[in-house]
């Protein structure tokens, strides 16, 4: 059996792919190859030509890995592009995230900007900031604080909240481009949203389906089915409702 040794790459390098225990990049280093280790780390740039596997993955800087990434524990402080499936226990992202495939974990915390190809699964998963999600949504747990255009095909879930965001962090992000007035306001496209107990504003989506379903302001929806409770306090346009 291979004995797993320490790798520690300072400045710019690189290496193979392989087992270790711990990685460390301070610096820039690439990998022409698969990853198995129990903790990677990188302060600076760090791209894997294959797949990388760990217990832990801790990102300040930017990480590109074009196979798999599976981890137990993912922080990124940066930048982190995926051209496979992501999946970890727990995901912690502040900054930029791109997944061409899809996103498992049980704790999943998005704060910035995501962009995720596949589906994205979870036992609680918190979104803040401008997101895309082409495929499904699912999780126990849904929380979307939501900034500028957001987009995600269908939601899934137990209990459901969708609201805008408070605060100026993309202004101060992007305050030197020129931008429409509007772009700041957050507003969620979605096909359809379905739970179990669901709160949405500034949301516009096809079907909304769930048992309590309260519509908040600015929201456009073309047809809600409840079973238990609907309202819609804010006076939002809603085509269609009927208790199913």
């Amino acid at each position: 059996m291979e004995a797993r040794q320490n790798l520690s790459l300072m400045g710019s390098g690189g290496s193979g792919g392989g087992l270790y225990k711990d990685v460390k990049v301070n610096g820039e280093a690439e990998f022409s190859g698969d990853i198995d280790c129990l903790a990677f780390r990188c302060n600076g740039t760090a791209k894997v030509y294959g797949s990388l596997k760990g217990t832990s993955c801790t990102i300040n800087g930017t990480l590109d890995v074009s196979g798999d990434l599976d981890t137990g524990m993912t922080k990124v402080h940066g930048k982190m592009d995926v051209e496979g499936n992501m999946k970890a226990r727990e995901i912690k992202s502040f900054g930029e995230t791109n997944v061409r495939g899809n996103v498992a974990g049980e704790d999943v915390a998005l704060e910035g900007f995501f962009n995720i190809k596949g589906h994205c699964e979870a036992e609680q998963l918190r979104i803040k900031g401008i997101f895309r999600i082409a495929g499904l949504v699912n999780a126990g747990w849904v929380d979307l604080a939501i900034h500028s255009r957001c987009e995600v095909k269908e939601i899934g879930g137990e209990r459901i909240r969708i609201r805008r965001a408070e605060g100026n962090v993309l202004k101060k992000l992007l305050g030197t481009f020129f931008l429409p007035s509007d772009f700041y306001e957050g507003v969620l496209s979605a096909d359809t949203i379905e739970g179990d107990d669901i709160y949405v504003e500034h949301t516009a989506a096809n079907v909304i389906r769930g048992a309590s379903v309260i519509v908040g302001p600015g929201c456009r929806i073309g047809r809600i089915e409840f079973s238990d409770r609907f309202e819609n306090n804010a006076g939002s346009a809603v085509e269609h409702y009927e208790r199913v």
